[in-house]
């Protein structure tokens, strides 16, 4: 005889509710076969798929249930959570829009649709549904959430904070909007509040996975590496295979723990399939555990491998970056300043990424009437306006996206590499601003970002070495022509020099940038400001020469970027 539907219910959800999902499955799958009718028990063996990590086969029991129920909210927000979570938003849509008309809680519904609309990239039209979403409900934390985080990508990052803290005016204690939340803050370079934000969701739950990644990358930017290794740990001992995390500890950790870390990866491997992103980052991380070994070839087959699950977007990365710097040529010509100079004064330092630009910053900053700013993406943001502005128009908008600097600051950096595309309109906007070139022999520089994974999308040509070199050769392109318009106006630094002689080099540093030499820029690695770049680690380390002349010992694996190297652009390389 079987067992009353209700003893059923409350056994799954004790089940689901300690954790214990595949139990929860089982008995849900053979409840939902003892009473076919009955929608509740296929919308549970769902429920634990889900949660299990496996939602392709949960959501054929959404549809299970969602046809034998096919008006209850439940169900329909399950099948549609689960339909865009594999990838099949074009189907929650049009289930959306059918299901729309005879459901009450329109808003709920308008916030799937923003969330569809946004996993495929279209963020616009998310933040256009997520408007309509919380105009239909203004209660609603999770869509008020959601376009934060959509603000966030689209660089509104004012806006996306008074969305979070709108949703923590409902939900005062939502561990993922305080995790959200601590990102735009670190952004904003409000470190201290970013932190409190991402503790207080820990505190609130401390099995909250995304939120323990937060801390670890807040405490790790901001040089607690012991403390960031220890929320790593909190993390994998919650998820054992979490991909990210086994990266990072493979950048972080002490000899002593390398075995323990190799066994982690490997059994983490067995949960990813070949190829997908998990396993790249796996890849990435046994590279980097061989690199310490000095298994050279291991590390280089290694990397190789990494690279390979990332390699898809390339070309298009290349692609539009080259169609962005010809527009720029084509507009910005003029070598007059057309804007009024303004304090704090801009220092923008720029070259390739890996370029040694974050540790010139580190190195500037440690005046404490030097604001380090980081990567600023302003200045691209604004050339890429459909309409371009005027070069007033630009410095106004760029000061309005600022972070706020400390009262005292009479200069600021802006180290965002890829500015070396921007020269012309940067010295048109800000005709006192300085601009810091750094250069770096191409190949060391390709070879430290083939060993770097970049999440960006538009930094996906480091995971191709062919479009790595096209990459470099663009760069070299568009210094030309800058220094051919503006050669009194660039300053020219190689790293090699620096890292030879931080002393020599910190002082023509800090005249070139207008500002007074200080002791402390010789030894950036005491600065202790925040990094929110790939280089947080090594900055730390102090400087040196290790890596000058590194990608000799991988000339074979670097082949294609060696050879795809325009020789009539790198005149000088040996």
């Amino acid at each position: 005889m079987a067992e009353h539907p209700k003893v059923l219910a409350d056994r799954i959800m004790g089940q689901l509710n300690g954790g214990q999902f595949k139990s929860a499955f089982k008995t849900a799958k053979g409840a939902a076969k003892a009473y076919p009718s009955e929608a509740f028990f296929p919308n549970l063996a769902g429920m634990a798929l889900a949660q299990s990590g496996d939602e392709r086969e949960a959501v054929q029991w959404f549809r299970k249930a969602f046809r034998l129920s096919p008006h209850t909210p439940n169900i329909q927000d399950n099948l549609l959570q689960a339909l865009i979570n594999t990838g099949q938003g074009k189907i929650a849509r049009d289930l959306i829009e059918k299901i729309l008309p005879k459901r009450a809680d329109s808003s709920t519904l308008l916030f799937f649709d923003g969330l569809s609309r946004m996993r495929e990239g279209d963020l616009q039209a998310a933040e256009a549904q997520l408007d309509q979403a919380i105009a239909a409900d203004p209660q609603n934390a999770s869509a008020l959430n959601l376009r934060g985080v959509v603000r966030f990508e689209l660089g509104q990052e004012p806006l996306a904070l008074a969305d979070y803290r709108a949703a923590l005016a409902i939900t005062p204690n939502a561990a993922d909007t305080l995790s959200n939340m601590s990102q735009v803050l670190g952004r904003l370079h409000r470190a201290d509040e970013g932190l409190e934000a991402v503790q207080k969701a820990v505190a609130q739950n401390p099995q909250h996975a995304i939120a323990l990644e937060r801390l670890a990358v807040m405490l790790n930017e901001s040089g607690r590496k012991e403390e960031a290794k220890s929320a790593y740990r909190r993390l994998l001992n919650l998820i054992p295979a979490h991909a990210d995390a086994l990266l990072a500890m493979a950048l972080l950790h002490d000899e002593e723990e390398r075995p323990a870390l190799f066994a982690e990866i490997g059994t983490a491997k067995k949960s990813y399939r070949k190829g997908s992103t998990e396993a790249g980052l796996l890849d990435f991380a046994t590279a980097h555990l061989l690199l310490k070994l000095g298994d050279l070839a291991g590390s280089d087959a290694a990397f190789a491998a990494g690279n390979l699950a990332f390699a898809k977007p390339a070309k298009v990365a290349v692609d539009q970056a080259e169609a962005l710097s010809k527009r720029v040529f084509e507009q910005y010509s003029a070598s007059s300043p057309e804007a009024e100079p303004s304090n704090p004064r801009p220092v923008f330092v720029l070259g390739l990424p890996r370029s040694g630009t974050t540790l010139v910053e580190q190195m500037l900053s440690a005046d404490s009437k030097v604001f380090g700013a980081g990567e600023l993406p302003y200045v691209g943001r604004i050339i890429r306006m459909e309409t371009a502005p005027d070069a007033s128009e630009m410095a106004s908008l760029y000061r309005a996206s600022l972070p706020q600097m400390p009262p005292q600051t009479v200069a600021f950096i802006d180290k965002m590499p890829a500015n070396f595309m921007f020269i012309g309109p940067i010295l048109s906007a800000f005709p006192n601003a300085k601009v810091l070139h750094i250069r770096r022999d191409p190949r060391d520089v390709a070879l430290s970002m083939w060993r770097t994974w970049f999440s960006a999308p538009a930094m996906a040509f480091t995971c191709d070495q062919a479009q790595t070199a096209r990459y470099l050769n663009l760069y070299a392109r568009c210094m030309a022509h800058w220094n051919s318009l503006f050669s009194d106006r660039i300053i020219q630094f190689d790293y090699e020099d620096i890292v030879a002689s931080p002393l020599e080099q910190s002082k023509r540093l800090a005249t070139a940038a207008g500002l007074d030499w200080s002791a402390e820029m010789a030894t950036p690695e005491q600065n202790t400001a925040q990094v929110l770049t790939a280089s947080v680690n090594q900055v730390r380390e102090g400087v040196h020469v290790r890596s000058v002349g590194g990608w000799r010992a991988h000339r074979q694996a670097l082949q294609t970027v060696i050879d795809g190297l325009d020789p009539a652009l790198w005149p000088d390389l040996d």
